[in-house]
């Protein structure tokens, strides 16, 4: 333990493992980053090979025009390297962006939120950390002078006595659990995430481990939202359990223990520890919907201009001779009123009475004008 961090022994149970959490992640997070940044590394070397396949690549592409690369998509990918390269290379720019981001920003907003509840400089919610220890020290001294008061053979929940020494008991066990344990919890998973972050930032180039990318910062992200309502929680449960806080202290002083206050007290510390792993539930939920992969390709899909339509090809100009056959197929009927004259003619010249049958046979064409065989039948008497 570093000597800052050895300063915190003896702070009391809340402000001792919040404190000491938060200093030994901080440490531990750039430790690790700068072991695995560093020159000797075989992340350094494992970087400098996938850089180079992935310019290769993108070489071939532009070269060849695959998969619809174009030249101007290169100030785009310049710019991805530069951004992975600042932050697999310089911890100071790594811990502003995503080291502070994760760590600080959620319980910046939190404060901001609860800005109304903290307006009283003498309320527990305006000093979360020094509110909760001295929440949970109230919790734990009145669950001691209630226990002191039951015989010592005596069952528990044998009086209310004893009922309200064992509520309170649990209750500040609850308290230290949903508060002070959740927030060391989500701060012990940013300071491992980003002690191993460059790993997940190089894996951004490739659209194959892109994946692994985005499942890192929906961690990430997952462990701030829970810092953040983490936060609000602690506040707004302060503000409430006050009253009652206030009570317990009374009552001891004057050593007029009530068990409904004690009771009362406790249940608002168990209803707000069940609210609290609902907004962890929540946290997870909207942290884990964001989609890396898909939010690019929607980017991607509204940069790109669109790919002009081909015209369609025209149809081939028809000689005059298709054009005269294909009028003529059109509009058969000169042909049939000469044919039938004709006919006509011929019966009267043999100088009887004969019954002609004209014959009509289907022509391209003229599916649309009549059947596709009709028999009609002249009669002609001399």
């Amino acid at each position: 333990m570093s000597g800052s961090c050895a300063n915190l022994v003896g702070e009391g149970v809340i402000r001792g493992v919040l404190g000491a959490v938060d200093c030994q992640t901080r440490a531990f997070a750039e430790a690790g980053y700068s072991s695995l940044t560093s020159a000797s590394s075989g992340f350094q070397i494992a970087l400098t090979a996938l850089l180079t396949i992935y310019v290769a690549l993108v070489g071939y592409r532009m070269l060849f025009a695959s998969e619809g690369a174009k030249l101007s998509d290169a100030p785009g990918i310049a710019l991805k390297i530069g951004a992975i390269l600042a932050l697999v290379t310089s911890w100071a720019t790594f811990q502003t962006l995503v080291f502070d981001v994760a760590a600080k920003a959620p319980r910046e907003i939190a404060a901001a939120v609860a800005a109304p509840l903290q307006a009283n400089s003498s309320s527990l919610a305006s000093d979360p950390v020094n509110g909760l220890q001295a929440a949970y020290d109230q919790l734990t001294r009145s669950a001691v002078a209630f226990g002191a008061t039951v015989p010592p053979n005596a069952k528990a929940y044998s009086s209310p006595a004893a009922s309200a020494a064992e509520a309170l008991s649990a209750a500040s066990g609850a308290l230290f659990m949903t508060t002070a344990g959740v927030i060391a919890g989500a701060t012990l998973a940013i300071g491992a995430l980003t002690a191993v972050g460059p790993v997940f930032i190089a894996m951004f180039l490739m659209p194959a481990t892109r994946g692994l990318f985005s499942g890192w910062v929906r961690a990430l992200g997952a462990a701030s939202m829970v810092l953040m309502l983490g936060w609000l929680g602690i506040v707004l449960l302060l503000s409430v359990l006050e009253p009652w806080l206030i009570a317990l202290a009374r009552e001891q002083q004057e050593n007029l223990l009530h068990p409904q206050t004690a009771t009362s007290a406790a249940a608002l510390v168990a209803v707000f520890s069940f609210g609290q792993v609902g907004l962890l539930i929540a946290a997870c939920v909207v942290a884990f919907s964001f989609r890396v992969r898909q939010a690019a390709a929607g980017i991607g899909r509204r940069l790109a201009p669109s790919a002009p339509t081909a015209p369609a090809p025209a149809a081939p100009e028809p000689s005059r001779a298709q054009r005269l056959a294909f009028d003529l197929q059109r509009d058969p009927a000169p042909a049939e009123t000469r044919a039938r004259t004709l006919e006509v003619a011929a019966a009267t010249l043999a100088g009887g009475r004969h019954t002609v049958d004209v014959k009509h046979q289907p022509r391209l064409g003229d599916d649309y004008r009549r059947p596709a065989v009709t028999t009609r039948r002249l009669k002609v008497t001399r």
